[in-house]
């Protein structure tokens, strides 16, 4: 059955039962590959679809799903979440997006190229050229240095997704994205002494890829591991690259989640309107960011995507809400329903979330620097606590001294709390990247605690 199929046919079985439904179907087609030895060792293309069914009624609202699009399954997935209605609690915020709900407007056509979501190429990329340029990567990281000893599997991924949310409201909504990503990570040596390095690009057009660009950062971050020591302990103005920022950043941003704020599991609850932060500091949620990982036109409650100024100069604007949450606080969706899996209720979650880019160059950064470090890799992130934002995560990078790369640092333990850390900005590059939906420039914070030798 196709999707017109689909919605037609749950929507004459909740007319029939007089409850309200919204339904999220999707198709993907999937390919992956991994490089070994200069040829291709693991190869998967395949579609998949499906879709997650929600049903209203009473005030309460039951979840199920399905893999496949054929008719007993749909019956089969409609009754699994009728049944479930009647152990559902009472919840008086869970509803529906309305058809005609400001935030739901009917998308302009094309709009998901407008976007840079979508490829109309996706399908004239040949096959041989995919594999090659995997293969390549693989070829190239080797040749970067002798001291590269291993390049573990180059991986190279894409997907043509189209969904659609349909709701018995009337809310009839569809989009298409394309995706391409590659990754590649390596293992270097110099007698005893090891290290390792990764990088990976990601782009809604194939052509974008950078395959080599990747191979070289990932053997030049291995190789400059080598020869690294312990500091010193002590409190030391550090400067993060965009990608250790980035994950900081990550942590952070479940403080900006509703419905963290609402079960006081946030530590910004009671803040909106104050500020918090260091003036330096900028965070904006953007599902309309052109080219975005998280980039769409519709959340999954089904409501438009929007750019949201979440923190300006420091100061708390706003939360970021789903149609429950929103609701809850007695305010408007921010278009933040987030799906981890198709398999899972939508919950609030982050679009393209970052740090706005600084001015500065990041080599102008370091130059003042008369002593302090250049972190650039970050371990047991996830022991961090967003809730009461402390942390304390063992770093590797380089020791500089009067502006200038000494050596390579590694064993040491980074500590503090987040509220503290993003009031000690003292500078931010020009260098922003997204890794995944997160992103940021580099940033310089001064006295961070380091544990070392």
């Amino acid at each position: 059955m196709n999707f017109d199929d689909v919605i037609s046919l749950i929507d004459d079985y909740s007319k029939k039962k007089g409850i309200k439904y919204g339904v999220y179907l999707f198709n993907s087609k999937v390919l992956k590959m991994e490089s070994e030895n200069s040829s291709i060792s693991n190869f998967i293309n395949a579609e998949i679809n499906g879709f997650n069914l929600r049903l209203l009624n009473n005030k309460r609202m039951s979840f199920s799903y399905c893999l496949g699009l054929d008719e007993q399954k749909i019956r089969d997935t409609f009754d699994n979440g009728l049944s479930l209605l009647s152990f559902m609690e009472e919840n008086e915020y869970a509803d529906l997006a309305p058809s005609l709900h400001e935030s739901a407007a009917v998308p302009a056509p094309n709009f998901e190229e407008k976007l840079r979501i979508y490829s109309l190429k996706s399908d004239k990329i040949d096959m041989d050229k995919k594999k090659g340029c995997l293969i390549e990567m693989e070829e190239t990281a080797y040749s970067y240095d002798k001291k590269i000893y291993k390049v573990d599997k180059p991986t190279y991924s894409e997907s043509l997704t189209a969904k659609r949310i349909c709701n018995s409201n009337g809310l009839n909504l569809s989009s298409r994205k394309t995706s391409y990503e590659v990754f590649l990570s390596v293992a270097a040596r110099q007698g005893a002494d090891t290290g390792s390095g990764f990088d990976f690009d990601f782009s809604h057009e194939f052509d974008k890829l950078q395959f080599k660009k990747v191979s070289m950062n990932a053997a030049k971050r291995g190789v400059d591991q080598l020869g690294a020591r312990v500091v010193s302990s002590g409190s030391y103005n550090i400067l993060f690259d965009n990608f250790t920022a980035s994950e900081f950043l990550g942590v952070l941003k479940q403080s900006f989640y509703a419905n963290n704020v609402y079960k006081k599991k946030s530590i910004l609850g009671g803040k909106l309107g104050q500020k918090v932060f260091s003036s330096k500091l900028n965070i904006i949620d953007d599902g309309l960011l052109p080219g975005g990982w998280a980039t769409d036109i519709f959340d999954y409650d089904g409501i438009n995507m929007q750019r949201k100024p979440l923190c300006i100069n420091g100061v708390i604007n706003s939360f970021l809400y789903d149609i429950e949450y929103a609701n809850r606080f007695n305010t408007k969706s921010t278009g933040n329903s987030a799906m981890q899996s198709y398999t899972l209720p939508p919950e609030v979650g982050s679009t393209n979330f970052f740090i706005e880019n600084g001015e500065t160059p990041l080599v102008d950064i370091i130059l003042p620097l008369k002593e302090g470090m250049y972190i650039n890799e970050l371990m047991g992130l996830h022991m961090a606590k967003p809730y009461t934002g402390e942390f304390s995560l063992g770093a590797s990078g380089f020791y500089i001294k009067n502006g200038k790369i000494e050596f390579p640092v590694k064993g040491i333990v980074v500590s503090g709390n987040l509220m503290q850390l993003f009031n000690n900005i003292v500078g931010i590059a020009n260098d922003i990247r997204f890794f995944g939906s997160t992103g940021s420039p580099s940033i310089l914070f001064e006295n961070v605690e380091v544990s070392g030798k």
